[in-house]
């Protein structure tokens, strides 16, 4: 049934460029999942009641302030990458499964401070400061996001030498990609993988393929 919300819901899925059409297109795949956009128009899809009362498969923020990018460089004294100020104003960044990809976190460029009490994306500034540490690669390069990549590990993702790559934390390269909308297309696939293997054998899941 294709009721207000969720026209509403595909009218700003197909609002995204191309570029993005990974998320667009798995995004819409589970839109029937009682999905919702909030007063701030983040849109919730696909919500997840076994994993947690108000957990969605997909979390995509909206668009970022320009001048939040800005303040970004300027505080942490690294250049975002052209493509993903790109999406970072398309999409201030998202949770798809166990995948993150890391944003501004609005209330500490509206405020000042990191707010807990909502959910808000992985802080793209804290990720560049403090979590790249965690990882052995070159320092110099640009921390943008993580995912499961097995049930005990994570792999993070960089960006350097004008590659993406996928990282574990001692350093193993998993995956590199020259092409952003690539490596969407790769990770999402990895990552709706593993959440199917999660979903309990009783639960009936809508789709749209």
């Amino acid at each position: 049934m294709n009721t207000p919300e969720i026209a509403d819901l595909t009218s700003q899925l197909d609002a995204f460029p191309d570029e993005y059409l990974p998320i667009k297109n798995q995004a819409k795949k589970y839109l029937r999942n009682n999905s919702t956009i909030d007063n701030d128009r983040t849109l919730n899809i696909f919500h997840r009641p076994w994993v947690a009362p108000f957990n969605w498969g997909l979390t995509l923020y909206k668009a970022a302030e320009k001048n939040w990018i800005n303040e970004f460089e300027q505080q942490t004294q690294k250049i975002i990458p052209n493509h993903y100020k790109s999406f970072l104003l398309t999409i201030n960044g998202c949770f798809i499964y166990d995948l993150s990809l890391y944003g501004l976190t609005p209330s500490i460029y509206l405020n000042g401070t990191l707010d807990r009490n909502q959910l808000q994306c992985h802080d793209l500034t804290t990720a560049n400061r403090d979590w790249l540490y965690e990882y052995r690669v070159d320092k110099n390069s640009f921390h943008f996001g993580s995912r499961a990549y097995t049930y005990s590990e994570n792999v993070g993702y960089f960006f350097y030498d004008n590659r993406i790559k996928s990282i574990t934390k001692n350093g193993k390269a998993v995956n590199e990609w020259h092409n952003f909308s690539d490596f969407l297309n790769d990770e999402i696939r990895a990552a709706e993988n593993m959440m199917l293997e999660e979903i309990p054998k009783e639960i009936k899941i809508l789709t749209d393929e």
